[in-house]
């Protein structure tokens, strides 16, 4: 058990035990699961007159327990005249800190903003809050629209509800949907010099959340490196891909009625845009635009834990950033982020969070994107294509394994599928038993076989050591160690 100021990333119930949250008290209080959110907060503050009252402000990722709950409610909580809550995901997010909030202010009689995180609207949530519903909805518009401006009116309008007197301005609406214009790494307005052979062009996406808050060092980052490549980025930002209308805003960026639509778009919005109508999934607006949907993932864990951790990224960001992705038919790349403290904010009593984009995995998505663009670009006659079946364990009777699935039945349809495309495709199998006869006919991964059979496939020694180069080091003394060193006398397994 310990005590913490803040965690960037998020408490890990495995290696963390309890975590408190150490601040002292004051009259406004911000909980919300958002470092976006924070960071705006943070860049507000200036803007506020002096004499304002205090404010703190904690991430609900740093309160996921009862004790470290119940801590922060009696030493922090009970002083506040003013709670705001913002719950992503409902209710049942964080259901016992509501209940425990609720209790509090029922002692306190502070006025309980419950908002949700996001810009649809939830009347179960608002219905826990002690003040009018009219108030509490002109509070979250102001939060809703975000931005510096609204976040300062947003926490004058606060400080009102408690007995202060702020002038205030009207909500100014943002755009749900807007281009950015990306920064190059020298700190300029950036954009690719035009050439007399159009640059393919490659569509970013990201939540407008990280464009409010100037969370957006990986999307320039990412820019950069496909301007390196001669690709021209267009980034846009996005509040939600459910909202039709925002769908329909960004085809026009996308599929501009002058000019070169995308060839590429990279996703770095989380969940899956699937609707399930009947059992077939909705995915009108990816058919739409009929390019690749490459997945980038911000992680919302550190690079540390990352690092240390077997599993790699966290079960929250598989299940938001692959697992339901991949819903859509997106193709999952890697983590080109993760979070990181950029200040410590003495006033707010917690740490700014930032996306700090990591240059390798940023330039192996570039080149992703490249050879996508190339590809698409690429007569069909040209393009080779390989289907790659899973084979383990390691024994036939697992080739093409998936459970639930016809692997090999599928395997057919696609053959179809690419054949009535153009791709030249010739004796297909009648079935997905033939499919699998003629695998089993070379070798495969099955260790029983691998002398009986015939090998079709090779790689010459030149080549394998110009990949082997290209693998982690300790990847490379891996494999030396449990395969020796190949030589020109002793082939090497490919």
């Amino acid at each position: 058990m310990h005590r913490i100021a803040a965690t960037p990333g998020g408490w890990n119930p495995e290696t963390e035990g309890i975590v408190f949250v150490e601040q002292n008290p004051a009259p406004l209080v911000f909980l919300t699961a958002a470092d976006t959110e924070i960071q705006t907060l943070a860049k507000a503050l200036p803007q506020l007159p002096s004499g304002f009252p205090e404010l703190r402000v904690s991430n609900l990722l740093q309160l996921q327990q009862q004790l470290s709950i119940d801590t922060y409610a009696e030493e922090v909580l009970a002083a506040a005249k003013g709670i705001v809550l913002r719950l992503l995901g409902g209710r049942a997010y964080w259901s016992y800190g509501l209940e425990v909030v609720k209790q509090t202010v029922e002692e306190t009689g502070a006025a309980l903003f419950v908002l949700p995180g996001d810009d649809r609207p939830d009347p179960d949530l608002l219905s826990h809050s002690t003040v009018p519903l009219t108030v509490v909805n002109q509070l979250w518009r102001y939060l809703t629209e975000g931005g510096i401006e609204n976040t300062t009116n947003a926490l004058k309008f606060i400080a009102n509800t408690i007995g202060q007197h702020y002038d205030l301005l009207p909500v100014q609406p943002i755009p749900r949907v807007g281009l950015y214009e990306w920064r190059s790494l020298a700190g300029i307005s950036a954009r690719l010099p035009q050439s007399p052979i159009p640059n393919p062009q490659i569509g970013i996406l990201f939540y407008r959340a990280h464009y409010l808050s100037g969370n957006t060092a990986p999307v320039d980052a990412l820019c950069q490196a496909l301007a390196d490549r001669r690709l021209n980025p267009v980034p846009v930002f996005v509040s939600s891909l459910r909202d039709p209308d925002v769908q329909t805003d960004l085809l026009t960026h996308f599929q501009p009625k002058e000019g070169e639509s995308i060839q590429v778009l990279l996703n770095a919005t989380s969940f899956s845009l699937a609707r399930l109508d009947g059992e077939t999934p909705n995915v009108d607006l990816w058919q739409q635009l009929d390019v690749p949907v490459i997945q980038v993932i911000l992680s919302g864990g550190t690079v540390d834990q990352w690092r240390s951790q077997t599993r790699g990224l966290s079960p929250r960001d598989v299940a938001m950033n692959i697992a339901l992705p991949e819903v859509d038919g997106r193709i999952i790349s890697r983590a080109i982020s993760f979070k990181a403290v950029q200040t410590r904010n003495s006033a707010l009593e917690t740490d700014v969070v930032g996306y700090e984009p990591v240059s390798d995995r940023i330039q192996f998505v570039a080149d992703l994107a490249a050879n996508w663009a190339n590809l698409r670009r690429t007569p069909v006659s040209d393009r080779r294509i390989a289907l790659i079946l899973a084979n383990y364990p390691t024994r036939d009777g697992r080739l093409a394994n998936g459970v639930g699935l016809d692997t090999p039945a599928s395997c057919i349809e696609i053959l179809k599928a690419l054949q009535q495309a153009g791709y030249f495709i010739e004796d297909i199998p009648a079935s997905g038993d033939e499919l699998i006869q003629r695998l089993t006919q070379g070798i495969t991964n099955d260790p029983e076989g691998q002398d009986l059979r015939q090998i079709h496939q090779s790689l010459s020694l030149k080549d394998y050591q110009h990949y082997f180069t290209t693998l982690p080091q300790a990847v490379q003394q891996g494999i030396s160690d449990r395969w020796n060193t190949p030589t020109p006398h002793t082939p090497h397994p490919t």
